[in-house]
């Protein structure tokens, strides 16, 4: 009788929900893939917020009392930088003078949107990474007083070859001269296509 009482009780907890397995919910592959490609583009962008933190505290810290730092987004500028601001040394946001030479930045940057969408599609034949993403790129560009490009970098960094096509383009922008250097910073998004 002991012997049917324990195959009763065994029985009794196999059928148990305590002793049944656990479900095991596994995740859907596309929603983890999209998580992950998300996670992404948030440490992209903020990595980018952090390049631009230092392009900008390094403008600052190297912009001399006879240079101008502007910072183009859209139609707003904002200028540092430099005693009395403009590059031509009037008023706090510059003078007349001071706005002709900010919009022909921007025309040249414009004007070359073609050149540089090109260099950004020779990127993107060669690295399918950047074919589900916009990237937006942080143009900085330093100019002499006599209005020649000095320098220039680009961020996020895409590829040696997108760099150096880059450059060639900014190589043809020439503003005006001015009596302090002037650095520019501008961003351009660029949309795979």
């Amino acid at each position: 009788m002991n012997r049917w009482l324990a195959v009763a009780v065994v029985g009794a907890l196999a059928s148990s929900p305590a002793c049944k397995p656990k479900e095991v919910i596994k995740p859907d592959p596309a929603t983890t893939a999209e998580l992950q490609e998300c996670r992404q583009k948030v440490a992209d962008q903020k990595k980018l917020l952090e390049q631009q933190d230092k392009q900008i505290a390094d403008l600052k810290l190297n912009a001399d009392d006879d240079g101008v730092v502007v910072t183009v987004q859209g139609d707003l500028l904002t200028i540092t930088a430099g005693a009395d601001k403009g590059p031509h040394r009037g008023e706090p946001k510059g003078n007349a003078k001071d706005e002709a030479l900010y919009a022909e930045f921007v025309k040249a940057v414009k004007n070359a949107r073609g050149k540089i969408k090109k260099c950004y599609q020779n990127a993107l034949k060669k690295d399918s990474k950047l074919q589900a993403r916009t990237v937006s790129l942080n143009i900085q560009v330093n100019f002499s007083t006599s209005g020649r490009m000095t320098s220039a970098s680009f961020s996020p960094r895409i590829s040696d070859a997108f760099d150096k096509c880059l450059e060639n383009v900014a190589n043809d922008w020439k503003l005006p001269a001015a009596p302090r250097k002037v650095a520019f910073q501008y961003r351009m998004s660029l949309t795979p296509e």
